[in-house]
Order: structure tokens, then C-alpha cells, then sequence
């Protein structure tokens, strides 16, 4: 039974520790970057920027957060207006058609502007990348379009 006993307190040891030097190794890991918390660090290691074009994405990024921040707070008033207007209609009246027409406006503006932004931050990045970059952000501007026509079908 003592046996027993010791090799199970072992076991819980050796996994303890085992989980603790994996833990401390991928923390030093990670913040050896000195942006590691940063939104855009992933990009820096994943399009293998050096510290000028990665300066300048941060800033491209920075700058376009408020106006993302805008965009999306336009869209979710949008819709809310839109909602309220259908859920309070007994048909398709001038003012839900106008809602509707508002709230797709928005809604286009919005991935007009990401593209837009999508396509400058491509420029800052080495050549050889900027593809693969637009072929990972392009779904932002695509799928955002499938899911809301997905979103109205279902409903």
C-alpha cells in the first residue's frame, strides 16, 4: 500500500512539474517579443517583417481601429433600427424599405473601407507576402457578405 501511495504522489509530482517548466518555457517563449500583446504582433512572425514595415503596419493599424470602432457602432445601429422598424410594421412600408436600404449602405461602406485598408497594409508588407496576406484577410470582406445573406435566409 505504501508503495502504491509513493508511486501516485510521484506520478503528481513529476506531471506537476512537468506542467510548470512547459508553462514557464512557453511564457519566456512568448514574451520575448516586446509586442507581444499587441493585435498585429501575430502579423510581424507570421509575414516575417523586419522593424520598419512592422512599425508601419502598427501604425496603419492604430490609425484605422477608431474608424473600425465607428464602423462597427454604425452597424449595430443600423441593424437595431432596422429590427425595430420590421418587428413593428405590418409590411414592407417606405420607412422599413429605407432602413433596409440604410443598413445595407452601411454595411457596404464598411467592407468597402476594410478592402481599402486591407490593400494599403498589403503594400507595407515584403513583396512576397502581400499576396498571402490578402488571401487571409480577403474572407473579413467575403465571408462578412455570405454571413449576413446566410443570417437572412435562415430568418
Amino acid at each position: 500500500m505504501k508503495r502504491l501511495l509513493f508511486i501516485l504522489a510521484l506520478s503528481v509530482s513529476l506531471g506537476a512539474a512537468a506542467y510548470l517548466i512547459s508553462y514557464h518555457i512557453a511564457q519566456s517563449a512568448l514574451c520575448d517579443s516586446p509586442d507581444w500583446q499587441s493585435p498585429t504582433a501575430w502579423m510581424r512572425q507570421e509575414f516575417h517583417l523586419n522593424d520598419a514595415q512592422y512599425a508601419q503596419v502598427k501604425k496603419m493599424e492604430s490609425d484605422y481601429h477608431p474608424h473600425c470602432t465607428i464602423m462597427c457602432d454604425r452597424i449595430e445601429q443600423s441593424h437595431l433600427a432596422l429590427k425595430k422598424l420590421i418587428l413593428s410594421s405590418n409590411g414592407l412600408t417606405p420607412e422599413v424599405q429605407a432602413a433596409l436600404q440604410n443598413d445595407t449602405a452601411v454595411q457596404e461602406q464598411c467592407r468597402e473601407d476594410m478592402l481599402r485598408h486591407f490593400y494599403e497594409v498589403s503594400q507595407a508588407l515584403p513583396p512576397d507576402q502581400a499576396q498571402r496576406y490578402l488571401a487571409i484577410m480577403q474572407t473579413q470582406v467575403v465571408e462578412t457578405e455570405n454571413a449576413s445573406q446566410t443570417a437572412m435566409l435562415k430568418h
